[in-house]
């Protein structure tokens, strides 16, 4: 901004005025009053000092160039002489007494990426080192054989996406092994649905019939919820647990745990409307808060009702009932 040689200019500019200022005052009473000299060129002195303070301050104060100005413009107008020796020595103590110059406290860094071939440090969250083990090519293939039968322990409902994927795996032994578990697990629930179908073709009450209905509709929604169905193949399973969850309310209307489930299948569609009203229709017939509260507010999210979810979720932080997965978002809701 400033060359050395301004600033040198600059400076003296800045004490020879200064000087004639005092030189001025000093004069004998004439035709002219020396206050006016004296004034004059203490305005120019103090024009003068603030424009070298301002060249050779610091980078890091130039964002207040105009405040550092004015200030000391006003320092030395009003403080003849003493203003000048001031900064001048605030000058001298910088150049003689230099400020050590330290690295950089912060740079930028690329962003972090989970790297598995470190997996094995890890002490916590073993469904995540299990995933992390099998979807890694790198790891001993023992090491893999292993996870995937620890695998089997962990809930369908977080294994189903990682079988799927693990059915195009380059090793024909894990292709097999997801594939029998896939299918085993997969077929559990298909039995159950052809056992809950015969019972619907031997339903002599209304209540067997729509017990039936409610245990197929909840039995489609197993497909969805652990991962057995993807594309169209989801689509029409989740048709399926509409109808079926319907026709049981047609049948008895009190059931909750359909309304709960019709509302899931809003919420899947992004209907948060819809979600809204089976919501409510479940908690009037005293679906269990605990689990209706946190879909209640996944809706009014969707419709865009910030202000509503922490009184949707304020009970669930003082009761002490939310999962050890729904209380972060608990707390960041309602802290």
């Amino acid at each position: 901004m400033f060359d050395a040689l301004t600033k040198y200019i600059l400076g003296a500019a800045a004490i020879s005025l200064q000087g004639l200022a005092v030189y001025t005052i000093l004069q004998p009473i004439s035709i002219v009053d020396p206050m006016l000299g004296f004034f004059f060129w203490q305005v120019l002195a103090a024009f003068m000092m603030a424009w070298f303070v301002l060249a050779v301050q610091s980078r890091r104060y130039h964002r207040l160039g105009g405040m550092a100005f004015a200030h000391v413009f006003v320092m030395c107008l009003l403080l003849p002489v003493g203003g000048l020796v001031l900064f001048m020595s605030l000058i001298l103590t910088a150049v003689v007494f230099p400020s050590v110059r330290r690295p950089a406290e912060f740079t930028l860094v690329e962003n972090p990426t989970f790297v598995t071939y470190l997996i094995a440090r890890v002490r916590h969250g073993m469904g995540a080192r299990l995933r992390a083990r099998l979807e890694n090519p790198l790891v001993p293939m023992d090491d893999r054989l292993s996870a995937m039968a620890a695998f089997r322990s962990l809930p369908p409902h977080f294994t189903g996406s990682v079988l799927q994927n693990l059915l195009s795996d380059k090793t024909e032994e894990i292709r097999l092994l997801a594939y029998g578990i896939f299918d085993t697990a997969e077929k559990v629930i298909m039995q159950e649905v052809v056992l809950a179908r015969e019972k619907i073709a031997h339903a002599t009450t209304s209540a067997e019939l729509a017990g039936a209905n409610s245990r197929l509709a909840e039995l489609h929604w197993e497909l969805i919820y652990q991962n057995f169905v993807r594309g169209e193949m989801r689509g029409h399973t989740l048709k399926r647990v509409e109808q079926y969850a319907q026709e049981a309310l047609e049948l008895n209307s009190r059931d909750a745990n359909m309304w709960y489930l019709l509302g899931r299948c809003a919420l899947l569609k992004e209907s948060a409307d819809e979600a809204e009203t089976f919501f409510s229709r479940a908690q009037r017939n005293q679906f269990p808060s605990g689990r209706l509260l946190p879909w209640m507010a996944e809706a009014a999210f969707l419709r865009g009702e910030y202000t509503k979810i922490p009184e949707m979720l304020a009970p669930l932080s003082h009761s002490g009932t939310a999962s050890s997965i729904l209380k972060p978002v608990v707390r960041y809701w309602t802290t």
